[in-house]
């Protein structure tokens, strides 16, 4: 028990730092930009109501539509008045379709909200706004990917099992760092979340939003599947040689090794809907 408490303080800082630099760079969270006086939260991650079944055939013809809520603040005392004019431009990503318009509201919530086609799961749609004769982000769209709905039950259990492989395997490293025998426990313990949060629910979380059990390696590119992939090569490598006279090195390895994969930002190179092909595919 020598110093335990420390090496679950520094644990528990290190996957809470891992995590918010992981939740602030990812690509699903929304993009801030700044207008005159004000601060816009654009999303970049939107819902739909169509099923991967119906995204193979003539999905186009449903007409279902999704919600884009703009957050919109200011300093101290701003307001928007409801009659300002706010316009949204929208394309299908990586196409070569024409801009289209829609007119927005301005909600009392300070948002702007306006109705949009709804896209595949991992389709994604380009936007730029002009709000009050002013044009934002025209050189530089906003891309937002649309998902089914992920049920909490699934997405809960999801979340705290990967944050406790991040934890686990923090303290393992800690424990590999003091040469403290315990750290095979650790390994074990790191493994059965790590095969639980990322290789049984991670799957049902993918399959609910985009349609598909498995996108990473071998069967695809999806770097938020594969990098599960390789974190569990590395634990796995650890434990079989927890014995040997490498297994101290190797944990440490493998803890730093998590942590490197835990930085890079979640869903990058992730899902996308192929409007030629009709499939999901990985993000080009």
């Amino acid at each position: 028990m020598r110093n335990n408490w420390v090496f679950w303080v520094l644990a528990v800082v290190i996957t809470l730092s891992a995590s918010y630099y992981q939740r602030a760079t990812g690509p699903t969270n929304p993009k801030s930009v700044q207008g005159a006086g004000y601060t816009l939260s654009c999303p970049r991650s939107m819902r739909t109501d169509i099923d991967p079944q119906q995204a193979k055939g003539d999905w186009e013809r449903l007409g279902k539509t999704s919600i884009l809520n703009v957050r919109i603040k200011g300093k101290e005392g701003f307001t928007i008045p409801a009659e300002t004019p706010v316009l949204l431009y929208y394309k299908r990503a990586r196409t070569h379709d024409e801009w289209e318009m829609v007119k927005g509201t301005v909600e009392s919530q300070g948002r702007l909200r306006f109705t949009l086609p709804s896209q595949p799961p991992a389709g994604k749609l380009a936007y730029f706004l002009e709000i009050d004769n002013a044009t934002l982000l025209k050189d530089d769209p906003v891309v937002a990917r649309f998902r089914n709905n992920v049920p909490a039950w699934a997405l809960i259990p999801h979340i705290l099992f990967m944050y406790a492989v991040m934890l686990l395997s923090t303290f393992c490293g800690l424990l590999a760092l003091r040469n403290d025998d315990r750290r095979k426990k650790y390994i074990y313990l790191t493994l059965a979340a790590l095969f639980i949060g990322g290789f049984i629910l991670g799957p049902m979380i993918q399959k609910f939003a985009f349609g598909a059990f498995w996108t990473g390696w071998p069967l695809g590119e999806d770097l938020t599947d594969t990098k599960t992939l390789i974190a569990a090569c590395f634990w796995i490598i650890a434990l079989l040689f927890s014995n040997k006279k490498t297994g101290r090195a190797l944990a440490i390895i493998a803890a730093i090794a998590l942590l490197v994969i835990y930085s890079i930002p979640h869903s990058a190179s992730g899902s996308e809907f192929n409007y030629e092909t009709g499939q999901v595919e990985t993000e080009r």
